[in-house]
């Protein structure tokens, strides 16, 4: 038998750390994100970041890039966030508590520096090592709020090991997220990505949303698997092969498009939605994370936006289409970053509240319908989001610090 080679942690610095969508993301709630590392030793085969994309060099799984001076660029980036929100650590493309972080601490440096500031977190992962972490983010959900999601996307401990071989077992995921529960913080159960005739059977949904319920987590969300054209995609289909080769040609064909973003065929991700609707139906799980998780914790007008996108997916469950107000969420945010680019270098430091201050105006005299491209059947959903709000937190209460 081949030994396996040893994994490498390689010491490079950044140029930079945090990344800015530029909105506020309607499923992980955050606008702001960080990869600590680049490569993950979890060596999960579908992993989107193999991907030519994210130019890692080298074994995925082995050659570990460790960005030495993550947190002297986080501290600095965190004093510029053009408005406050959640920060999304772990998960993407690299596990911030992949084994790494045993020796170089990287993601529980960036939690002091997350608590420091005073804002919410929402993190993923697939190691049971965030468990070390538990005292920040106690502290942070305090302050602000701590959302813990795992990534589990099945019951079945064999096919974890073909599949995610260097993360946690799904039992020490589970036992983590019932211990983040005791503690008072807020959980999650992210099936991502569920794998095409391996975890997509509706027994197995069934399966894994009851443990979840038993779990006790606020929220399940879930979503198909994408396989970017290349380095991905082969690596996933080297591992059906291996896992079963009759799998084989039904990948081939739902991916047949090689569409750059990964997509499959938009009737497998439809046959996926109908099984997991009914499955959270049954359990009583929501699909996106609850209001009052977030409630307060984000300008009114990014709350809002957020809202719509939700109402939207809700009204979908009922099997009634509604784009529009997913359209008029993403038009509400683009008003407001363009507003936050017109005041230049004054937005660093109290520019979010003077477009805060204009939205709540447009919405006292009943002038949102002057936002471009707005569309007017969005209008009275942000009236409602907005009026079902506490009143504005002060600037010691909702800040940048």
């Amino acid at each position: 038998m081949c030994k396996e080679p040893p994994v490498t942690h390689h010491l490079e610095p950044a140029r930079t750390i945090l990344r800015d969508s530029g909105r506020t993301d309607a499923w992980f709630l955050a606008r702001y994100g960080m990869n600590l590392y680049r490569g993950c030793q979890h060596g999960c085969a579908y992993c989107d970041g193999r991907a030519e994309r994210y130019r890692v060099s080298g074994d995925f799984a082995r050659d570990i890039v460790v960005k030495s001076n993550a947190l002297s660029l986080l501290r600095g980036e965190l004093r510029r966030l053009p408005e406050p929100g959640f920060v999304f650590l772990g998960g993407g493309v690299s596990d911030a508590w992949q084994p790494a972080e045993i020796d170089h601490r990287l993601a529980r440096g960036a939690l002091e520096l997350l608590l420091e500031r005073g804002l919410p977190v929402h993190l993923l992962t697939k190691s049971a090592l965030v468990e070390r972490d538990f005292d920040l983010l106690v502290d942070i959900h305090r302050k602000s709020r701590a959302i813990v999601s795992f990534s589990i996307q099945c019951l079945d401990e064999r096919l974890r090991q073909r599949f995610e071989p260097g993360a946690s077992s799904i039992a020490e995921r589970f036992r983590v997220l019932e211990a983040a529960k005791a503690r008072g913080l807020v959980t999650g159960v992210m099936a991502m990505p569920v794998l095409p005739g391996i975890s997509d059977q509706p027994r197995a949904i069934e399966a894994l949303l009851a443990r979840a319920a038993d779990a006790g987590v606020d929220f399940v969300l879930w979503s198909g698997l994408t396989l970017r054209p290349g380095i991905q995609k082969q690596t996933m289909i080297d591992a059906v092969q291996h896992h079963d080769p009759a799998l084989v040609p039904g990948y081939e064909q739902t991916y047949a498009a090689e569409q750059p973003s990964g997509g499959a065929d938009p009737r497998y991700y439809r046959r996926l939605e109908d099984r997991f609707r009914r499955a959270l139906e049954r359990r009583g799980l929501p699909d996106r994370v609850p209001r009052a998780v977030f409630a307060g914790l984000m300008p009114q007008h990014v709350e809002a936006a957020v809202l719509l996108e939700h109402r939207q997916a809700a009204l979908a469950r009922r099997g009634q289409r509604a784009t529009w107000l997913g359209r008029g969420g993403a038009e509400l945010q683009r008003w407001a970053q363009g507003r936050l680019r017109a005041q230049g270098r004054r937005r660093v430091s109290h520019g979010w509240q003077q477009v805060e201050q204009r939205f709540r105006e447009l919405v006292e005299r009943g002038e949102l319908g002057s936002i471009r491209d707005l569309d007017p059947r969005a209008v009275p959903e942000i009236h409602r989001a907005v009026a079902a709000m506490p009143p504005p937190r002060g600037q010691a209460q909702l800040s940048l610090l």
